[in-house]
């Protein structure tokens, strides 16, 4: 069995600049261990692929049997359904990984070394989270690139008393370990060049504290620890949580 690699390409989930070239505030050199718990992954910008998740709409082509060929919507659960075969999790893989998911499960059952290609149709809604010090905390839509300061300006922007040099961006990665950056939107406010060089992606969270970075450690605690996958239904269940 194989699958054929589409090469898909996003600009919404396009590669963000790498990390060194991140202008922040002097506490950005301070190891997140030194925060206390909870522990954080290194910050990486190696998964530019983009990964599908409920909501999202693929095409899946066997091309030794054109007549399972079919266009389907990713469910609440993460599955997709197909025929001849059992409801198949595809949430969280790529284009390719899926199109491999796809013939293993035909191989299994139907097909003698399936052929499947799977591409993209159309996508669900891209929801980040923005939380903390902003005027509008909870789910915001994007439909395409941001970086962090636009994401606090879709939240209503910042309120007074936000800290806006240390601007915390959480991200999951494969494997479900969260990893965790800041950002000097202070900087940013001003004009300053590579000041908020993150570009954010979907599902991503960012939190905005009071005074000090340590707050981010209350926010997991409260919201994030143990949500593994963060998918979209977990994205409203957050949501509504900051808001009330």
């Amino acid at each position: 069995m194989r699958a054929i690699k589409t090469g898909l390409s996003l600009a919404v989930l396009a590669l963000a600049v790498s990390v060194s070239g991140c202008a922040s505030s002097g506490r950005d050199s301070t190891p997140p261990e030194a925060w206390g718990q909870p522990q954080f992954a290194a910050w990486q910008e190696t998964d530019a692929q983009y990964r599908f998740y409920p909501g999202d709409q693929i095409e899946v082509t066997v091309h030794s049997a054109p007549e399972l060929s079919r266009t389907v919507l990713i469910g609440p659960d993460g599955r997709v359904a197909l025929p001849l075969v059992a409801n198949v999790m595809v949430a969280g893989q790529t284009d390719y990984e899926i199109a491999n998911t796809v013939a293993d499960a035909y191989a299994r059952n139907v097909l003698v070394d399936p052929i499947v290609e799977v591409r993209r149709g159309e996508l669900g809604p891209q929801n980040i989270i923005v939380g903390g010090e902003v005027n509008s905390p909870g789910l915001v839509e994007v439909s395409g690139p941001v970086g962090t300061l636009e994401a606090v300006m879709m939240a209503g922007g910042f309120r007074d008393t936000a800290a806006r040099g240390d601007v915390v961006v959480l991200r999951r990665i494969p494997g479900g370990d969260l990893m965790m950056r800041t950002v000097n939107l202070r900087d940013a406010l001003r004009g300053l060049d590579g000041a908020d060089a993150v570009q954010i992606r979907r599902h991503d969270i960012i939190f905005v504290p009071r005074s000090t970075i340590a707050e981010v450690n209350v926010f997991v605690e409260q919201y994030v620890t143990g949500i593994i996958p963060l998918d979209q239904a977990m994205s409203y269940a957050i949501a509504n949580a900051i808001n009330n």
